[in-house]
């Protein structure tokens, strides 16, 4: 939408429509104040209900589930009363704040809350960090729609709360694939795997092997997911495939491959992990002494298959995990056995979260630059795209060829699709501060046209 279609008439139907929701979200607020005081009140008591969500359960006609949200929000949201009567402090002030304002809905405050739970239930956080992460959650929501705080949110609990999100361990032993054959000859697959790497690295094959080939492709996605599959398939039986390989030399074979990772947490010489650090954290990647595949024209450069991100001293100490493009975790010891493989990059982090090491699958520098920006965007930089790194364009903020702008991590952002042709032919700006990209709204959206900060990793720098 231009400026210029943005006339009179529509700016006043654009202006009562945001009304209309902010008095709606306002009036939100004023029922969990409701609710309050039938809890001072003691009206569930008088009236011969249990509880008050029982109370709201019979009085206003909604599900149980409905009702004890309702109580949970307005204990969280608004002033309560201690044992004696005495005020007590709200337990969510920003929220409660926003909400209370028209700026967030139910969906917003649902996800903080669940957010907030987890966090004072986990152990060597530090109760300053919880009160910084309910006011960063309240100040996203102000401008995210409810799928993409939630991912902020994760990510936010993810980095301040690493061990209490790294996968259980063993999970992946609990992978499973049906394949079942009908009498008419067909097949049905059904499966899942757990392990959240093994679970990236067929996602990605798949969504590269299954876009759309192109304008004129109107197949919907699990058919082109089908014909991806038939591919792979294909490619296994030919020449030079697995599954022709085990046909020849045989499936049971013995893996006569020494073992590279030393056993246990200490060395020869007693040492462990932490009191050394060695000159390569993760193994020389496995080169095959075949020729090199010719796939490479299916990946663009800069897009290896999988990006493995995490913190040295995580590695040093074997704790923590590591991060998939996709926001997905892997612990340690996962990261290691599959950083052997030569598809498989690993970035490692400093103190500071820059980046001090890039795995490179060739010499080109656009590759590490690709990586070093898909770690500091992470996705769409656009505020409250979700859309991951692959399905991204490098942008020039300043223009190469017209404005003669340098291929640097300093003039560059990720853009999905979309939000580069809004860029390019929009009215949204777009401009680097302090290395990281923020975008200004025009003035149908924002009529004040603050700047937004872009980019899907900039809370971990907080």
């Amino acid at each position: 939408m231009s400026e210029r279609a943005v006339g009179t008439a529509e700016r006043a139907a654009l202006d009562r429509l945001q009304a209309r929701m902010v008095a709606i979200r306002c009036e939100q607020y004023r029922l969990l104040e409701d609710v309050a005081e039938l809890e001072r009140l003691g009206v569930a008591v008088s009236t011969g209900n249990r509880t008050t969500e029982r109370l709201l359960q019979d009085s206003l006609r909604i599900d149980l589930k409905d009702a004890r949200r309702l109580v949970g929000e307005s204990e969280d949201l608004t002033p309560q009363l201690s044992l004696r009567g005495e005020p007590l402090p709200v337990r969510m002030p920003n929220t409660a704040r926003v909400m209370a304002e028209g700026l967030v809905d139910d969906d917003h405050v649902e996800i903080i809350r669940k957010a907030m739970a987890r966090l004072t239930k986990a152990e060597n956080v530090d109760p300053w960090d919880v009160v910084d992460a309910e006011r960063i959650l309240a100040d996203e929501a102000t401008r995210l729609p409810p799928r993409a705080l939630d991912k902020v949110a994760k990510r936010l609990l993810d980095h301040l709360d690493p061990d209490g999100a790294a996968p259980d361990e063993g999970a992946d032993r609990w992978d499973e694939l049906y394949v079942t054959r009908r009498r008419d000859g067909s097949l049905v697959i059904k499966g899942r795997f757990r392990d959240p790497v093994d679970a990236e690295l067929i996602w990605e094959v798949f969504d590269t092997l299954a876009t759309p080939t192109g304008p004129d492709d109107d197949r919907d996605r699990p058919s082109r997911n089908a014909s991806a599959l038939k591919d792979l398939v294909e490619d296994a039986a030919g020449p030079g495939g697995l599954a022709a390989e085990a046909r020849r030399e045989g499936a049971t074979e013995p893996d006569t491959e020494p073992d590279t990772e030393p056993d246990g947490d200490a060395g020869a010489d007693g040492r462990s992990p932490a009191d050394d650090v060695q000159p390569a954290l993760i193994p020389e990647p496995r080169r095959s002494e075949a020729p090199a595949p010719t796939g490479e024209a299916l990946r663009s450069p800069g897009r290896p298959l999988l990006t493995i991100t995490m913190d040295l001293r995580w590695l040093q100490l074997a704790i923590g995990h590591g991060t998939l493009d996709s926001g997905a975790l892997s612990d340690p010891a996962t990261i290691r056995r599959w950083a052997c493989d030569a598809e498989i990059v690993p970035m490692v982090l400093g103190s500071k979260s820059e980046p001090l090491d890039i795995g490179r699958r060739s010499r080109l520098v656009p590759d590490a630059m690709r990586r070093a920006l898909t770690f500091r965007d992470g996705g769409c930089a656009f505020p409250g795209c979700t859309r991951r790194p692959r399905r991204c364009h490098a942008h020039h903020v300043v223009h190469w060829a017209a404005d003669e702008g340098p291929t640097c991590l300093e003039n560059l952002t990720l853009l999905c699709r979309h939000h580069h042709q809004v860029i390019h032919h929009g009215h949204w700006t777009v401009q680097m501060i302090d290395g990281l990209p923020w975008f200004t709204p025009p003035r149908w959206v924002d009529p004040e046209r603050r700047p937004r900060p872009g980019g899907q990793r900039r809370l971990l720098s907080r």
